[in-house]
């Protein structure tokens, strides 16, 4: 009876003066969500409709404030903020117009979190027309009879699960035709409710090879573990095989479709650098082998890697308010590159899609460190790495390098020999609006990691009035995919965007019937207390595994000025699915690229919610007529490289929509920057759609490089010319069409 004693006297002490009561919320229950949140549900109280609600928390009494929730039908109130172990007493009031109110009780306790579950089966990735497949799953779970497995999303015609109770459970399938197919499986135990998910594709050939081969150290030691990703590219299909080395260095894949291979192998750890086949750093330098059911069905690879010179080195800075005094306890996180939102590129240029089969993880944190008393903090990071560096405070805004409270303007941090970061952080001001929510796969389901961007939807006046902006705030989910913005100022008419830590989902502004992928689109929100149940659900894009690239830049033009605009978000649409195959966010100097297109027609489009006022500004305008074709026959095919750019016009500086004229003459202008290292733009200019061929070629007159060799459109165009592996010295670019050619020169300085 102690208990009640405490709460009841603690709630007199709440009253602090002369109250009257009313009605109070009806049947307040208290229960524990799958993902270890408590959730309060109650009914709306018998009589006169309370003007808001109240939540209190406490682990003696209910004698904390954690969320106003201002509408009077509000029958429900998540709790994401709790800890395994603990019990909680929670007590929601009715709030009336004058000094009234009714309050109901409730408490509950917080089980230790069960451990989840995690798949220790291997499925087999290759299948062949006609012939059986099966694969046993299997968990590691203490008590196999509790764990259900399921195919989540669609499945291949045929293939059937079987949950045998004690037993082996497994999926059995007869293929009828070639191509790959995406699974997706979960476990689930029945008692606590744990559950994993396992994500894989069978390639089903019909003319069939063998690939084997061994990963080791260029001193013979063998590597365990290593990936081994091979492209297989044919005019009857694409796909993309995996395996992994066993503990002897070697691997073997067996039913692999006949065609032109290229591999590709990616080490256990960073002590040993990734190549192509054979010791290339890109896939233009790969040795293309041969796979046929005649002379060569049975390709045997081997691969010497070698050691990574990357090395410990220490990282120091300082994190300050905005008065320069020191922050301390700040946390500070350090997030690979590869693992952060897509800023820039999805992957370098000469990069097939290499983690697009990479699967979710609890955590996308390589290293996490706090500040001192001073607000310094120092840790070791491999020199050559790039990091995302995201500051957390309370009561501060979170905070990403070059102190930006904008994801999508975050810059990465290369790691040297003697990196200082300093960061200032924005005080989030002191307010009880909230707003709640979770983003997870609609396909699966499964919590998804994200970055959340909070956009201001009124376009406001700087100082005077010569330029528009719009605040940003960010956070990054936790490992269940949940999101809370805190102190948000009084009813900011605001925009919610979630971009995915991972390359096979898509972002989403938020509505509440359904995820936009433009901003003029999306819901406008207004937080006055707490909101929650704010959730995304995003899609999956198309499986890529092709080596088509887009590439370009967006940018801003004002009369002749000529603004390269970071921040915007590109998507390349597949125009046969309707469903969006890839994505990019331009990076500080505007540029994009999206990669693993196969061959077909794709749609191209970009957003800037900064730009999206059409009373103000065009949309993004691209250099080409959509859909675009992508073609190719093999690594060497330029057509692979497509570059489209993408013009949003000031409409407040110029009269109508601008646009260049369209040239009268074929022309080609001088390459900027000249001299130049290592890469250059070159500008020319065509009077009607032809075909055009532009060539590099060196003082003796040798090509060293074809940049375009295609018909192009009426118009200006701009290819970015990349010189890594050429020698200082003069060069020549040449324009040729319909039997006329035009040159410049220009000088490479490295």
């Amino acid at each position: 009876m102690t208990r009640p004693i405490v709460i009841l006297l603690a709630l007199l002490l709440w009253t602090g003066g002369t109250v009257f009561s009313q009605d109070a919320p009806v049947n307040l229950k208290a229960e524990l969500t799958s993902d270890w949140h408590v959730t309060l549900t109650w009914q709306t109280p018998p009589g006169q409709l309370p003007s808001h609600y109240k939540i209190y928390r406490g682990k003696i009494s209910a004698d904390l404030v954690i969320a106003e929730i201002y509408s009077p039908v509000a029958v429900q109130y998540t709790d994401y903020n709790v800890d395994f172990g603990e019990e909680y007493a929670y007590m929601v009031v009715a709030v009336y117009p004058g000094p009234t109110y009714g309050r109901a009780f409730t408490s509950i306790r917080v089980l230790p979190r069960p451990e989840e579950l995690a798949f220790i089966s291997d499925p087999n990735t290759t299948a062949r027309v006609g012939a059986d497949y099966s694969y046993a799953l299997s968990v590691d779970a203490a008590n196999p009879e509790e764990i259900v497995y399921d195919i989540v999303g669609a499945r291949p015609e045929g293939m059937t699960l079987s949950n045998i109770v004690g037993g082996p459970s497994y999926i059995y399938w007869v293929p009828k035709s070639i191509g790959p197919h995406r699974i997706t499986l979960m476990a689930t135990n029945r008692r606590t409710g744990a559950r994993a998910t396992q994500e894989f594709t069978i390639n089903v050939a019909d003319k069939v090879g063998v690939l084997w081969g061994a990963v080791k150290g260029i001193t013979g030691e063998p590597i365990p573990g290593a990936i081994v990703r091979f492209w297989q590219l044919s005019p009857r299909a694409n796909m993309t095989y995996e395996v992994r080395t066993d503990k002897t260095g070697k691997f073997r894949l067996e039913n692999v479709q006949v065609g032109r291979i290229y591999a590709y192998v990616k080490p256990p750890t960073d002590q040993f650098q990734p190549q192509y086949y054979i010791n290339a750093t890109s896939i233009e330098r790969s040795l293309e082998r041969v796979l046929d059911t005649l002379n060569n069905n049975s390709l045997e690879f081997n691969f010497y890697l070698f050691a990574n010179v990357g090395s410990p080195a220490p990282v120091t800075g300082r994190v300050t308010n905005e008065s320069g005094a020191p922050v301390s306890d700040a946390k500070v996180s350090f997030i690979r590159k590869k693992d952060f939102i897509h800023i820039g590129d999805t992957a370098s240029l000469d990069v097939l899609a290499q983690e697009m089969t990479s699967t979710w993880r609890n955590s996308i944190v390589d290293t996490v460190v706090y500040t001192n008393f001073n607000g310094r903090f120092d840790v070791l990071l491999p020199v050559g790495r790039e990091y995302y560096t995201v500051v957390n405070k309370p009561s501060y805004l979170t905070t990403f390098n070059a102190d930006e409270t904008n994801a999508m303007l975050a810059k990465a941090v290369r790691i040297e020999n003697n990196n200082n970061l300093l960061f200032s952080l924005t005080g989030s001001g002191a307010t009880s609006n909230q707003v709640f929510g979770k983003v997870v796969s609609q396909t699966t389901g499964v919590p998804k990691l994200a970055t959340i961007v909070l956009i201001d939807s009124e376009l406001k006046r700087g100082a005077g009035g010569g330029h528009t902006y719009r605040k940003y705030r960010s956070v990054v989910t936790d490992s269940n995919g949940v999101f809370s913005f805190g102190n948000l100022p009084d009813s900011p008419p605001s925009a919610l965007l979630a971009i995915p830590m991972d390359a096979t989902l898509t972002p989403q502004y938020f509505h509440s019937n359904g995820g936009r992928l433009n901003f003029v689109e999306s819901e406008e929100l207004s937080p006055l207390g707490t909101i929650q149940n704010i959730n995304f659900s995003l899609k999956q894009t198309t499986k890529r595994s092709g080596i088509g690239n887009y590439f370009g830049q967006v940018i801003l033009r004002a009369g002749l000025d000529r603004t390269p605009l970071p921040g915007t978000l590109v998507f390349a649409e597949d125009e046969a699915s309707g469903r969006i195959a890839g994505y990019a966010i331009t990076d500080s100097t505007g540029w994009y690229s999206i990669t693993g297109f196969e061959p077909g027609n794709y749609l191209l489009y970009a957003d800037h919610p900064n730009f999206s006022n059409r009373a103000l500004y065009t949309h993004a305008k691209p250099t080409l007529t959509m859909p675009t074709t992508m073609a190719y026959v093999n690594s060497v095919d330029l057509n692979r490289n497509m570059q489209v750019n993408f013009h949003i016009d000031d409409l407040r500086n110029t009269v109508g929509v601008p646009g260049e004229p369209v040239p009268t003459t074929l022309s080609l202008a001088q390459n900027y920057p000249n001299p130049f290292n290592p890469s250059t733009t070159i500008r020319f200019s065509v009077p009607q759609r032809r075909h055009v061929t532009l060539r590099v070629v060196n003082t003796l007159g040798e090509i060293v490089a074809t940049l375009l060799d295609q018909p192009v459109d009426a118009g200006h165009h701009d290819i970015v010319f990349t010189a890594e592996n050429l020698t200082s010295g003069m060069y020549f670019y040449q324009l040729q069409s319909e039997g006329t050619t035009l040159d410049r020169a220009m000088m490479l300085v490295k």
